[in-house]
């Protein structure tokens, strides 16, 4: 688990890998209410799910560490969610104008993430 700062955006995502929320529920306490946990726990996914909580706070969590190939488009799908909050909620909705700040945003979450798994093409 770990927390990635968007610095030019007033949020941050918090990343999370594996099958038990209960680590990441007991992390979440410290900045949500015990509804918004009960909500989260409640949902269900297969591989990956992103929400943006009611103070603006988001969370990335997979089922397991992206390892391999097959595992980056699941990563990136998820990482595409967080920037639409994260821009909508500070007011740039997407068009054609504005995919570029998207573009940028993906491609700052996309960095930062890799670098935290140490992931690496050659």
């Amino acid at each position: 688990m770990f927390i990635v700062n968007c610095e030019v955006y007033p949020f941050d995502v918090l990343v999370y890998f594996g099958e038990d929320g209960k680590p990441l529920y007991k992390e979440l306490k410290k900045y949500l209410s015990k509804s918004e946990i009960k909500n989260l726990k409640n949902l269900d996914f297969k591989r990956g799910k992103t929400i943006m909580f009611d103070k603006g706070q988001t969370l990335l969590w997979l089922r397991k560490k992206p390892i391999s190939i097959q595992d980056i488009p699941v990563l990136n799908h998820e990482i595409f969610h967080c920037t639409c909050f994260i821009l909508e909620k500070v007011g740039i909705p997407y068009s054609e104008t504005t995919e570029e700040a998207y573009a940028y945003l993906i491609e700052f979450l996309s960095k930062k993430i890799y670098n935290q798994l140490e992931i690496t093409f050659s």
